[in-house]
């Protein structure tokens, strides 16, 4: 996500999934700049970004990537949607540390967190839309814009 970031209302979740990464993601931008989200706002946010991740890999088609695909894209795929749920569980481990001892700098390091975290999902899907789309016998472009919603 680049450029001017707008306020989010963390209270309204999209459910599109490219929706929801850039809404999490504007939040994690947010927390680096010491918003003042309420802790069951941030558990909210946070557990609803990780279930979507993690049931992600596990639904069709995308769960098919990893049956299907022998090419490079892939195996990098199939490899993602794995770290993606040890990704999930290291973004609520932040959030524990926050709701131990909730100030700026943990806070901070959530966001900056959920921030990478959202980048790196957003490059998966935008391979995983081009596997799907009939690219899979292409070499991995790490520079892939993902799907962007409206």
């Amino acid at each position: 996500m680049t450029g001017e970031r707008s306020p989010v209302d963390i209270r309204l979740t999209p459910t599109e999934l490219d929706a929801l990464v850039d809404w999490f993601e504007q939040i994690a931008y947010q927390l680096v700049l010491l918003a003042e989200f309420s802790l069951p706002d941030l558990r909210h946010a946070v557990e609803v970004f990780a279930q979507a991740v993690t049931r992600h890999g596990e639904q069709p088609p995308y769960g098919e990537i990893g049956r299907t695909g022998d090419d490079e894209l892939a195996r990098v795929l199939r490899a993602d949607h794995g770290w993606f749920v040890t990704s999930a569980e290291q973004l609520r481990w932040f959030l524990w540390v926050v709701e131990g001892e909730d100030h700026g700098g943990h806070r901070q390091a959530l966001g900056q967190y959920g921030r990478i975290f959202a980048e790196a999902f957003r490059r998966h899907r935008a391979q995983e839309v081009r596997w799907l789309a009939g690219g899979s016998r292409r070499r991995v472009d790490s520079s892939a814009e993902p799907p962007r919603s409206a």
